[in-house]
């Protein structure tokens, strides 16, 4: 009986593995008929080998491990091979293989000695070339490591380069004291459509990451930062985007955490051309990197905290709840680990916001927490000639998206859906109580952002004028009541030939 459930406890173990291996693969967009073919291959030979019996009289351990083993084994490496594997997994391989030679020349000797007179001498031989096989695989380890570091400089190094190249242009006379902002393209990311939109079709929390994997409905969409140039405050960014490594060297990004990281996330998850890099963007403004002195990060999100590898010298103001309950992959954060700056919202209320951070003291950034999207996400709120710029972050992720009860994103569920929920709707009081008052979103795929916003920020002074404009455009969309007008209803729209992501109507 005790031996029976032993088999059973490694079965069940053995299928949880092959389930989330079989989840990483589909991830990776390895297509769902030949992973269910996979999958029946990979528990056939875990029951056959437990109990060998169940697949017929005739058959034995020898046999299971022979026609379902072995293609099993192969079929892993071989989709391992083709759809996971990276250059930073070489050394690992080859020191794998390294120790089995070894193991098995040890093993291989062992029995050499036991057996008698010329039965033993083959099995002695084979141990030598065996062990001599893996001290070679051992040596290719070691020196392999040292190429994939050469390969990671060299990827470096083409990004400095690229950025270098395009990253012409002479700062802007600014002859007012006018606080300007500027919108940066920094990058975009692509996401399942229902994950940006679907949030009332049923993806909330594990129900709607569960289908991130399977639905393959996607769209690509922008990721902004915002520079804002102050004059009393110095230069400052409301969110950072993605950087080249990202984009470019996924993989090797995310594998300087662990494995599991870059196995769980999808390597083309991040587009970004050379004009977008943030470093080309801000020189193509007349500023440097190197002279932003804050920034204001509406929360740690790997597509918000992504260009801060290039600004080791800036303050980051964050949410503590975010930093500590919310970083998943900490490695954009390294070089920023000791300048981090966590506001204490001890300013006392601030419109239809309980509390709030004053953060220069003088009313210029207002920080309102908005937390739901993550443990400790908040919005900044910047006070220009004219009006103020509210930063949604993603609170909100595009203008059609104050019609909460329309259109929403998917959301973690529970608590935190009701917290985002209740943020959402404080934004929508604010904006109604102060018609001076614009969002800006940090993913809006709308004409909201690529006409209107573009052209009002052009210059970085909106003015009072600009700001009308935003609100008009604004209440085209949305009613008083936060619903939307006709012709603002988003709609997927499938990829047509050759292109590789589906896009977005209105209607």
């Amino acid at each position: 009986m005790l031996k029976f459930l032993c088999k059973i406890g490694l079965l069940v173990l053995a299928l949880a593995v092959g389930a989330v291996w079989l989840v990483v693969l589909r991830l990776k967009d390895v297509p769902a008929p030949l992973l269910v073919a996979y999958g029946l291959l990979l528990a056939g030979s875990a029951a056959g080998l437990l109990w060998p019996g169940m697949l017929g009289p005739l058959s034995t351990r020898r046999r299971v491990l022979v026609f379902l083993g072995v293609p099993a084994g192969l079929s892993t490496l071989g989709l391992y091979l083709a759809v996971v594997y990276y250059i930073a997994d070489l050394p690992v391989l080859l020191a794998l293989a390294a120790a089995t030679c070894l193991a098995w020349a040890a093993a291989t000797f062992l029995r050499g000695r036991q057996a008698a007179g010329d039965r033993g001498a083959p099995q002695t031989r084979r141990a030598f070339l065996t062990a001599g096989a893996g001290l070679v695989l051992g040596a290719a380890s070691g020196l392999s490591a040292g190429q994939v570091e050469r390969h990671r400089r060299e990827v470096l190094a083409r990004s400095e380069r690229q950025a270098a190249v395009r990253a012409t242009g002479a700062r802007r006379p600014i002859l007012d004291d006018a606080v300007r902002v500027f919108p940066l393209h920094a990058g975009d990311t692509i996401v399942t459509y229902g994950q940006f939109y679907g949030g009332l079709d049923g993806w909330e929390g594990l129900n709607g990451y569960l289908r991130t994997l399977v639905d393959k409905a996607q769209i690509a969409v922008p990721v902004y930062a915002y520079l804002i140039d102050h004059p009393r405050h110095g230069l400052m960014l409301v969110d950072t985007g993605v950087n080249w490594e990202q984009a470019h060297d996924h993989d090797g990004y995310y594998n300087h955490n662990q494995m599991v990281s870059r196995l769980l996330t999808q390597r083309d998850e991040y587009r970004l051309t050379p004009e977008q890099d943030l470093r080309v963007r801000l020189a193509r403004l007349g500023y440097d990197a190197k002279e932003i002195t804050t920034v204001f990060l509406t929360h740690v999100h790997d597509d918000h905290a992504g260009g801060l590898r290039h600004l080791p010298q800036a303050t980051v103001v964050l949410d503590r709840r975010d930093w500590e309950h919310g970083t998943i992959y900490p490695y954009s954060f390294d070089l920023v680990r000791n300048n981090l700056s966590f506001p204490a919202f001890g300013s006392g209320a601030f419109g239809p916001f309980p509390a709030a951070q004053d953060h220069f003291g003088d009313g210029s950034v207002i920080l309102v927490p908005t937390s739901g999207h993550s443990p400790g996400h908040m919005c900044v709120l910047l006070r220009v000639d004219g009006g103020n710029v509210l930063f949604t972050g993603d609170t909100l992720y595009t203008l059609p998206h104050l019609a909460i009860d329309q259109v929403r994103q998917m959301t973690i569920g529970g608590a935190d859906t009701a917290r985002q929920l209740e943020a959402a709707r404080r934004i929508q009081t604010l904006l109604a109580s102060d018609a001076d008052t614009v969002p800006l979103f940090a993913h809006d795929n709308t004409r909201y952002q690529s006409d209107l916003v573009a052209s009002a920020f052009a210059q970085g002074a909106p003015g009072e004028a600009g700001l009308r404009r935003l609100r008009a455009h604004m209440e085209t969309v949305l009613t008083p009541g936060w619903r939307l007008r006709p012709g603002h209803t988003p709609r997927f729209v499938a990829p047509t030939s050759g292109a590789p992501v589906g896009r977005v109507e209105f209607r």
